[in-house]
């Protein structure tokens, strides 16, 4: 959560590149809420059937939750405005995330987006 709330509080800064935050966790619809009051502007989804995660790959089987299932393994995309994937980052280790600031380059060098 703490990366979360690091994107939230640099939510100006994906604004002025016309971007959006869209977190997408396997958490129950409830608890998805929950975390989109904590974080109004991003975009907080429910993918707890695992469907996106699915469809994706994003499921890491090497590494489980604390129910015991897969989880997803962190991974960054980039989508622009037709939908074309511009960018993909994915972590060779399950704990490690993108700081806001690697965000931003990213979108900044794949998205060709004005700062």
């Amino acid at each position: 959560m703490k990366e979360l709330v690091q994107l939230e509080q640099r939510h100006e800064d994906f604004a002025r590149r016309e971007t959006r935050v869209v977190v997408v966790s396997v958490d129950s619809l409830e608890d998805a809420k929950k975390s989109q009051a904590e974080l109004p502007h991003l975009l907080v989804l429910s993918d707890e059937g695992r469907g996106l995660s699915d469809a994706a790959e994003l499921i890491d089987a090497q590494n489980k939750g604390p129910d015991g299932r897969a989880i997803d393994a962190p991974t960054t995309i980039l989508i622009d405005r037709q939908g074309k994937v511009r960018w993909l980052y994915r972590p060779g280790e399950i704990i490690t995330r993108l700081s806001p600031d690697e965000v931003l380059q990213a979108i900044d060098q794949h998205l060709h987006a004005r700062p």
